[in-house]
């Protein structure tokens, strides 16, 4: 906040509760708008959505396939008694089909987010295969009364018989393509990071070495030479260098740096 943007309310000077509001707010959205226009809340935030629409994609998925098995079921129990075996077996037989077909769209997804390709056609006549397996017998157990002397026909239940599976159908090749794009979304908004990153550093000005700040005590036959030639350089307009200090006194060349470099800093008086 700027000097008079304080948060003391003042009716007198009109900064009432809701202009201290306000300029929180502002503050607040200063603050918030550099967020969102940085890379790295962008991949976070696709990441979160990523996550929340997956994990609403498996719900219903699996809601789907919980009522494709009371069909199912009812298709491979026929008459049976629920005294028969086969009648409590057959509510094992859509599970193990959903189960299938959750873990093949596991690996799709998995080895997508990876960037590679699932191209191989077994897989997809497997996911067909099941999803078909699945339909097959939702659906005839709805079409029987069509054969049936005095059984009535439902064309309400055999739609929903119908759509459901191919939702599942649907959501199941879905799926690996939401992981894929937001994978790449993701990528791609961690690629700008690195970028934004490197440009930064590249135009950022280059740091001077920094002169050391306790002071250089030279001897009396050192000092006399240095000062001589630092008041010779400073008549012809320039400033005082290593080279120059070197000319009059024996020393290694960063000595030298430093003897220059605080002569520079001290406008031409040190050592004195």
């Amino acid at each position: 906040m700027q000097a008079n943007d304080s948060d003391e309310i003042n009716e007198a000077a009109g900064v009432t509760k809701r202009v201290v509001g306000l300029r929180r707010k502002k503050a607040e959205s200063a603050h918030l708008r550099g967020l969102v226009d940085d890379p790295d809340m962008a991949a976070v935030r696709l990441e979160g959505q990523r996550r929340a629409i997956t994990r609403g994609m498996w719900f219903f998925l699996a809601l789907g396939l919980a009522f494709t098995t009371t069909s199912v079921q009812a298709f491979l129990a026929g008459d049976r008694a629920k005294t028969d075996p086969l009648w409590w077996g057959a509510w094992l037989a859509e599970p193990m089909l959903a189960g299938l077909l959750i873990t093949l769209l596991m690996f799709e997804a998995e080895i997508l987010s990876r960037g590679i390709e699932v191209d191989e056609p077994w897989v997809r006549r497997l996911k067909r295969i099941l999803l078909s397996s699945t339909l097959l017998m939702s659906v005839w157990p709805t079409l029987m009364p069509l054969w049936t002397a005095g059984a009535r026909f439902d064309l309400g239940n055999t739609a929903i018989h119908v759509i459901v599976p191919v939702v599942v159908f649907a959501v199941a090749e879905v799926m690996p393509v939401i992981q894929h794009k937001f994978n790449e979304a993701i990528a791609r908004a961690y690629r700008e990071a690195r970028t934004q990153a490197a440009t930064t550093i590249a135009s950022a000005p280059p740091t001077m070495p920094a002169v050391p700040s306790k002071r250089l005590r030279l001897p009396e036959s050192l000092l006399k030479p240095v000062r001589v030639k630092a008041a010779e350089v400073a008549a012809s307009g320039r400033e005082l260098t290593a080279d120059d200090v070197r000319e009059v006194i024996k020393v290694a060349p960063e000595m030298a740096a430093q003897i220059a470099a605080e002569v520079q800093q001290r406008n031409g008086h040190a050592f004195t």
